[in-house]
Formats: structure tokens, C-alpha cells, sequence
């Protein structure tokens, strides 16, 4: 037929109704590359464009052309705006294109145009959703079920929504009403699994399983979730045999790798690409395997870090180009990788974090906000953080019961204070670096310190110290957080500090248990965590913020710095060149080795104001990202727009060994309004005097303390034009550079910042203070 249909176009070349008939016969087939420029071609060959205006959007949009889908049906519904189909039809291309605020009005509309139609009720509830407005998603939902009770899918729907608004009630009751009415539904099923897991319903999990099992005989999903329930179990070894003789039989397998790979997780981030590559292989198209391998490369450390991060990039722009209405719901793993790798007209394309945060708050990805904290301008931006912050909290405290704990005597004289340190990062790590002094140099005579880690990798040479030096030290990788919590409490601690937050590997949700008589936060994650049943959160004078409001918890205030630097992380063994950069180069250098993440636009405002304030200076970026081509091409793109030549960037590609590099440094440039915390402290143990800008929240305010709790308060800034003045002050100033890039590290060991006993003493005297 189609063959036939081609020799008379050729035979006929100028006849549009030959090509709208092929055009119409590749749409059928699944061609719809192919049917639009076939609609195309017979719009020029004298066929109506209006008359071929739906099945030729639809092709476009098909294809993934949905700017242009829209262009082609927009004005042909404009022209009849009483049409339900172009109304409906309209709303569904503009979701796709990711105009999801245009979407609306016209799905609305379509309601009232068919009041007894299904469909706009669905269209409606998907594009709500993916606004992050789940109440009026569930609500198109429901009016749509009054129309069709007996809908397997909108009952889904339904209950995906109810479950973003935390009604884990309702929620179960529409996916079981979803699963009774269509059991063979693989998605319906596993949701409801994931529902009942998270309720601790394993019995009613493995029910659905083996329903699943009889409902589709020949599946691998009722497998797949046998393994997720051995995994949720605790049983890992289980579960990855289940995942590979499912992986045997069907290589390409989605689910089957997705769950492998997260089995894998950071613990071997090879394994878990290898999983994920077998997935994205079968279904190269598939918004959830893109997401997943975008997200796991950009983490992926082993061989060439760069490389893995440059093909993370190439799949985020085809992602973000081909499924642009799924946008919002992967932003977290785009935005990653944008963020990476300068590419800001892509990162700000993925939305605001006003309309992101519901959206990673309803999927419980907390850790989402860590890497926007700088994202603020405004009080009311800081206090919105928090807010969510608060928000993630109060839903998972809603569905934890707290432990028993055995009744402790008061702590007196003969009884030893009981102190708990809980991190993934207790182990060749920065965390470790800070956290190190407490578990070195603390009295065994009046206190008694526990460790609790979830690290999933190889046990190395420091945690090994760290065991000889501590009471006990658990290490329960993959331990289920309800154990742990119960474990913990065996302890019989009187205060456990969480050092993670919402970070990798760690276990935040542990807290919510209330394992110790008090429970407290510090260090790994620069802000509040979120649980209320976190009581304190350790500050100084400096960190703590400037409004009360910016912290959920009470202040553990240190008399003078939140951290001291301890000998792991901070020793001789680098040595600091003679002279200055400056001298040795020829030009003076300004650089930063600070996370992408923390660069704003306004920083980058600033950082191109220093340097066109002194002619001739340099900027050096020192990151694992800056050896790759698309972070070189993008920061010189960022440069040249702020009246700054790319050719004054110099970059160093570097992970675990970029201490020596900051010979190459003059002065570093703070991120902002997320400014540095082990990097400041690393840049001025190497000599480097650090300008950074003091803001109101906690994370623009460790800079800050560390600066001047080395004595070099001066270099705060409290505006981006002061920043701006302080660094170019500093450049003419070469003797105090020259004097500070010798000084510094005995400065810093006169004053808090450097004196470790100082630190200990006072830390272990507070801890008892609030315990008593």
C-alpha cells in the first residue's frame, strides 16, 4: 500500500491528496516523523491545512516537534473555539510542549464544552500535577471517576495525587479500587506494592505480588517486586540474585535494571550504570530510564568523571528536548547536570524552585533542596525554604512512631555522658575531617562516644582509626531505618548528632524515631533538616542567622567557631610555595574550587566585576567538572557576556587532589549566596585570603565564621559592591598577601579555627549542658 501510494505521488507530484493519504498511512504505522513532513508536503500541494490540522499536529507532536504541533493547531482552534475535540486536543499539545499554565484554560474549557467526556477530566488532572498543584489535580481526578467509577486508570491517577497531598489513606484505598478493577496493570500493581512497603505492609505487599503473578503469568514484574521487598527487607544479597535471573532471561528489562541499579546506588556506581545502559538500550526513548542514568552518571566517579558527566549532559538535553512537559518531574537530575556544567539557559529553562520544591516534596526527595539553598534573594525566599523544609518534615514525622526508650538516670558525677555521631561520612571524607577532634580527643573518663554509619562502600583506613578510638562503632549499610532506630536506642544515648542531613546515604528519617533522649544536627548539611523532633542544631555567633525564623531548631551555640580543623584534613603534608602566585606567574590570579551549584547569577555578576576591575588579572577554576569541554565552552560564554575575555579563564580538571593548585591562586572569590564551608577552610590553610559575602541564612554564613574565627573578619563583605571593593583592594595589596600566604596556618592555629582541645572541651561541656 504504501509502496503503491509513493509511485503515485511520484507519478502525480504535485497531488495533495496522495500525500495526505500516505501521510495518513505512516501515522497509522507508528511513523510519525515521517506522516508530518508527509502532512506537510501535501499542505503544499494544495490539501487544507485546517482539514489536516489535527492528525497533523498530532503526528508532530508524536515525533517530538511539539512547537511546531502547536503552531499547526493553535490557530485552527482559535478559529473555532466551540470545538471540543480542538479544545481537548489543543490542552494535550500544550502540555507536551511544557506550556502547562496555557494548557489549563483550554482543558477547562473543554469540560464545559463536553461535561460528560472523561478525557479533559484526565488531560486536566495530568497537567495540574505537573504544576505541582495536586489538589486541583486529585479533584479533576474525582470528576472524572463520578463520570466513569469503573476507570482503573483515573483511579490511579487519583490515588497518585492523594498521595502527593500525603492522604496515605485515601491514596491506598484508590489504588486498591484501581488494582481490583484492572489487575493486569503492571504500574497499578507496583505503585500499590510501594504504597504498602512504605506502610510497613509487607504480608499485603507479597499479596499483590502473587496477584500479579496469577494476572500476568508470563511478566517479570511480580519478581521484580519480590526483590523490592527483599531489598526494603534488608535481604540485598536476595535481591540482586532475584534482579539478575530476571536480567538473565530479558537483558533490556526496565524495571528489573532501574531496581538493580539502585540496589547498586552510590555503593558501585559501575554496576549501577551497567544496569541502566541495559535499560536505556532497550528503551532509548523512556523519560524514567533517561532520568535515572542522567542522574546516576552525574554522580559517577570511577575512570573519567568528565566523560561520564559529558554523556549525562547529551542525554539531559535530549530528555529535556524530547519529553519537554516531563521537565518538571525530572528537574532535579536535569538541573544537576546543568548546574555542572554552566549551562544556564537550560538550567533556568527547567522552571523556579517556587514551582519545583512541591513537586520533589510530593516524591519525598527532600535531598532535591540541598543544591538550591543559594536559589533565594529575599527574606520571604529563606523563610519559603524552611517552610518546605518543615513541610517534608511534619509528613514524615506523621507516619513515624517514635522508639521506647529505657529510663537513664540523671548524669551526675559517676555517670558518663552518652554522645552519638551518626553519618555515611565517617570515613576518608571532609565530614570526617571536622567531625574527627570528637572522636580523638574527648575525655574517656566522662564521656562515652558511638558511631553509627550507613556507608555502602569498602571499609577504609580511617573508619578503621575511628573504630579503635570510639566506644563502639556500627556500621549497618542498608540496615531498614525502623531497625536502626530500634538499635540505636539500645544505646541508651543522651544525645545523637545526625552529621548528614538529607545528603547521600544517610539515613535523616532515623531522627524522626527519636533513638536518643535528644537529638541534634551538624555539619554535613547547612540548614535545617526539617524534623521538628530534631531538637538543636549546632551554630556559633557568626553561622547562626540573623532572623529566628531561619532555624527549625533550638541553637547548640559553640562559644566561638561551629568547627575546628582538625589534622586529617589539615596538616603540612602540601606545601605552600614561596612567594606569591602572582610573583611566579606573572599575573595576578583570582579562583574558586567551590561546588557549580553555588554559582548564581549574582555571583557570577560579581566575579566578572573583580575581574574587569583589575586588568590583566586571571580566574582559575579548580573542579573535577573543568577539564570538560562543555564546562570550558559554557563558563567562557558566561565571561563574555559580563564584558570579560574567555581567554583570562584557566581551568584544572581535579577530584581528591587539588590542594597543590592553590599555589596557583592569589586570592579566592566566594560563591553566593551558598558560600563555601570545607573549601574556605582548605583555601585559607593554604595560604589563600578568601573574599566572600555575609548573608542572612545559615548557609551564607559559614564563610563568614570561618574567616573570622582565623581572624580575618576584614574580608566579609556586606553587599556585592563591598565584595567587589574588598577583592580589588586586596589585589593592590601585595605585602598583606604576601605576608598571609606564609601566616595564615599559624594565624588560624592561635585563634578558634585552628585550636582543636578549644573546640572539644567546649563541645563536649555544651552537649552536657543540654543533657543535664
Amino acid at each position: 500500500m504504501e509502496a503503491q501510494l509513493r509511485e503515485r505521488i511520484l507519478a502525480q507530484p504535485t497531488s495533495g491528496m496522495h500525500w495526505q493519504q500516505l501521510a495518513t498511512l505512516l501515522a497509522q504505522t507508528g511513523r510519525h516523523a515521517e506522516a508530518a513532513d508527509a502532512f506537510a508536503r501535501a499542505v503544499e500541494n494544495g490539501a487544507s491545512a485546517q482539514a489536516l490540522a489535527l492528525p497533523w499536529s498530532l503526528a508532530l507532536s508524536n515525533a517530538g516537534r511539539h512547537a511546531e504541533a502547536v503552531a499547526v493547531l493553535q490557530p485552527v482552534q482559535e478559529r473555532k473555539p466551540k470545538d471540543f475535540v480542538l479544545a481537548n486536543t489543543l490542552g494535550v499539545l500544550l502540555k507536551r510542549a511544557g506550556r502547562l499554565d496555557e494548557a489549563v484554560p483550554l482543558l477547562e474549557m473543554a469540560r464545559k464544552l463536553d461535561p460528560r467526556s472523561v478525557s479533559p477530566c484526565q488531560n486536566l488532572g495530568n497537567t495540574q500535577e505537573l504544576r505541582g498543584d495536586f489538589a486541583a489535580a486529585a479533584a479533576a481526578f474525582a470528576a472524572g471517576l463520578k463520570l466513569d467509577p469503573r476507570n482503573g486508570e483515573l483511579w490511579r491517577l487519583h490515588g497518585r495525587a492523594l498521595r502527593a497531598l500525603n492522604d496515605m489513606d485515601g491514596a491506598l484505598a484508590s489504588f486498591e479500587k484501581a488494582f481490583g478493577l484492572d489487575p493486569r496493570n503492571r504500574e497499578i500493581g507496583t505503585t500499590l506494592i510501594g504504597l504498602l512497603l512504605e506502610r510497613g505492609e509487607n504480608e499485603r505487599a507479597l499479596g499483590v505480588v502473587q496477584k500479579l503473578r496469577i494476572a500476568l503469568p508470563d511478566d517479570t514484574m511480580a519478581e521484580v517486586m519480590e526483590g523490592r521487598i527483599l531489598l526494603r527487607q534488608g535481604r540485598v544479597a536476595e535481591a540482586r540474585e532475584r534482579l539478575e535471573a530476571v536480567i538473565a532471561r530479558r537483558p533490556g528489562d526496565r524495571p528489573a535494571n532501574m531496581l538493580l541499579a539502585r540496589l547498586h546506588g552510590d555503593g558501585d556506581r559501575r554496576l549501577a550504570n551497567e544496569a541502566l545502559e541495559r535499560a536505556f538500550a532497550a528503551e532509548p526513548d523512556n523519560p524514567e530510564v533517561m532520568d535515572a542514568l542522567v542522574e546516576s552518571l552525574s554522580r559517577s566517579r570511577y575512570d573519567s568523571e568528565v566523560a561520564h558527566l559529558e554523556r549525562a549532559y547529551v542525554i539531559a538535553c535530549r530528555l529535556m528536548e524530547r519529553h519537554p512537559d516531563r521537565v518538571p518531574r525530572y528537574a532535579r537530575s536535569l538541573r544537576t547536570v546543568f548546574q555542572r556544567v554552566l549551562d544556564l539557559p537550560r538550567l533556568e529553562a527547567t522552571g523556579t524552585l517556587a514551582q519545583l520544591a512541591p513537586l520533589w516534596l510530593a516524591e519525598n526527595r527532600l535531598s532535591a533542596l540541598h543544591y538550591e539553598l543559594g536559589q533565594v534573594e529575599t527574606l520571604e525566599d529563606r523563610l519559603q525554604i524552611v517552610e518546605w523544609h518543615r513541610q517534608w518534615g511534619r509528613r514524615e514525622e506523621s507516619t513515624i512512631k517514635p522508639v521506647s526508650l529505657p529510663a537513664r538516670p540523671a548524669i551526675h558525677a559517676e555517670r558518663k555522658l552518652r554522645v552519638g555521631f551518626m553519618s555515611s561520612d565517617l570515613r576518608n571524607h571532609p565530614v570526617t575531617y571536622f567531625a574527627l577532634p570528637l572522636l580523638e580527643s574527648y575525655d574517656r573518663d566522662r564521656v562515652q562516644v558511638f558511631c553509627y554509619s550507613f556507608y555502602e562502600g569498602e571499609r577504609d583506613g580511617v573508619q578503621q582509626h575511628i573504630e579503635q578510638k570510639v566506644y563502639a562503632f556500627r556500621w549497618w549499610p542498608r540496615q531498614p531505618s525502623a531497625k536502626v532506630a530500634e538499635d540505636i536506642a539500645r544505646d541508651e544515648l543522651d544525645i545523637l548528632f545526625e552529621l548528614g542531613g538529607s545528603t547521600a546515604m544517610n539515613k535523616l528519617d532515623v531522627m524522626a524515631y527519636r533513638p536518643a533522649r535528644i537529638g541534634a544536627s551538624w555539619l554535613g548539611y547547612p540548614h535545617s533538616a526539617g524534623l521538628e523532633r530534631i531538637d538543636y542544631i549546632l551554630t556559633d555567633p557568626y553561622i547562626r542567622p540573623t532572623d529566628p525564623r531561619l532555624l527549625i531548631e533550638k541553637a547548640f551555640e559553640m562559644p566561638d567557631s561551629w568547627v575546628t580543623l582538625g589534622r586529617l584534613g589539615f596538616n603540612d603534608r602540601v606545601p605552600i610555595e614561596d612567594g606569591t602566585p602572582e610573583e611566579r606567574q606573572g599575573a595576578l590570579t583570582f579562583g574558586t574550587m567551590n561546588n557549580p551549584y553555588k554559582y548564581t547569577t549574582k555571583c557570577l555578576d560579581a566575579w566578572a566585576a573583580v575581574l574587569r576591575a583589575v586588568p590583566g588579572s586571571r580566574f582559575l577554576f579548580v573542579r573535577p567538572e573543568a577539564s570538560g569541554e562543555s564546562f570550558v565552552r559554557n563558563a567562557g560564554e558566561v565571561f563574555s557576556a559580563r564584558g570579560v575575555d574567555p581567554s583570562r579563564l584557566d581551568f584544572v580538571g581535579v577530584r581528591g587532589k587539588h590542594l597543590p593548585y592553590y599555589n596557583r591562586i592569589d586570592i579566592a572569590l566566594d560563591s553566593f549566596p551558598h558560600v563555601g564551608g570545607t573549601t574556605t577552610c582548605e583555601t585559607l590553610w593554604m595560604g589563600v585570603p578568601t573574599i566572600t559575602l555575609v548573608g542572612a541564612g545559615f548557609p551564607e554564613r559559614i564563610s563568614y565564621s570561618n574567616l573570622s574565627n582565623a581572624g580575618l573578619g576584614e574580608l566579609c563583605a556586606h553587599s556585592a559592591e563591598e565584595f567587589v571593593q574588598i577583592a580589588v583592594a586586596l589585589a593592590e595589596d601585595r605585602a598583606k598577601r604576601r605576608l598571609w600566604r606564609t601566616g595564615l596556618r599559624d594565624m588560624i592555629r592561635a585563634r578558634p579555627l585552628g585550636d582543636v582541645q578549644r573546640f572539644v572541651d567546649a563541645f563536649y561541656a555544651k552537649a552536657k549542658e543540654v543533657c543535664a
